[in-house]
């Protein structure tokens, strides 16, 4: 068990709502966060992950409440963390939350907080939402978005499908493309997944954003060669399944959709991106 100090703490309440804190908080930095999490720590170390504050409160005859204040250096890297679980759109705490049975989790700058009470009872459910409420209250700044969110076409969009990463694992924990980090997805990209309403399918939006120009060529001429060779023809190709698959650059920036029910649909969706990639570099400029 690793005592210390860490600014962390200062988030966190003595008591709430009848349950106080019980022992010294836990400090876990990324020497130590498998000591923690060993199995987990993989997801919070690939998105930047700095430091985590662990405290527990009792209250006599009720569940305990285990919370974890994550440090994850910058809030692109907490929002990512953030998605990776994100089943509903929720915002009553911090700039996005999660609340399930005995569970509730939020991110709000650069902080990522889960906090646990098991089995959930009426009063644990509502020193849950008080809690949150508080440490909510003690992050004083928000933080912004991942950019490239941003270029997600609004129409259809399913907003609790999207999912922000920066490390080529999560990609294929959510649509596998290959065994292999076909698309170079590493610490200097920034990737996302997005679902987008398809009747009774979800159409799968892939970006990719690379530093530069010549990176995003040399994953798009690998993705293609690799993943479906035919993609070269820079049109929609149907698969198997008969649903349509496209890819496209853009500069930077990297582009496909999977699952698509016809040609047209994909090509509009990356018409979409393309056209809010303008946009933002047009507002960014001044132009």
């Amino acid at each position: 068990m690793a005592y210390a100090t860490s600014e962390l703490s200062s988030l966190l309440p003595a008591e709430v709502a009848g349950w106080k804190t019980a022992g010294k908080d836990s400090i876990y930095n990324r020497s130590t966060l498998f000591d923690y999490i060993d199995g987990g720590a993989e997801l919070y170390l690939s998105y930047g992950f700095k430091e985590v504050v662990n405290r527990r409160y009792k209250n006599e005859g009720k569940p305990d409440i285990v919370v974890d204040i994550f440090d994850m250096a910058t809030a692109p890297n907490s929002f990512g963390v953030f998605s990776q679980s994100m089943e509903t759109v929720d915002e009553s705490f911090g700039q996005g939350a999660q609340i399930l049975k005995g569970l509730l989790i939020f991110w709000k700058d650069h902080y990522y907080v889960s906090m646990i009470a098991h089995p959930e009872t009426e009063d644990s459910k509502k020193a849950l939402a008080t809690l949150a409420a508080q440490i909510d209250k003690s992050i004083a700044t928000e933080g912004s978005m991942p950019t490239i969110v941003k270029l997600l076409p609004e129409h259809a969009l399913v907003r609790e499908g999207i999912r922000y990463f920066r490390h080529h694992a999560w990609l294929n924990a959510h649509y596998f493309i290959a065994d292999n980090n076909l698309l170079h997805i590493d610490d200097t990209t920034e990737a996302l997944l997005a679902k987008y309403k398809n009747g009774d399918t979800r159409t799968i939006l892939l970006l990719v954003e690379y530093p530069n120009p010549q990176s995003a060529q040399e994953a798009y001429r690998d993705f293609v060669k690799s993943y479906l060779p035919n993609l070269s023809v820079k049109e929609p190709v149907q698969i198997e399944d008969g649903t349509w698959t496209a890819c496209r650059l853009s500069g930077y920036l990297f582009m496909a959709v999977f699952n698509a029910a016809r040609a047209v649909d994909a090509t509009h969706l990356l018409d979409a991106v393309e056209k809010k990639q303008r946009q933002q570099k047009e507002g960014r400029y001044g132009k």
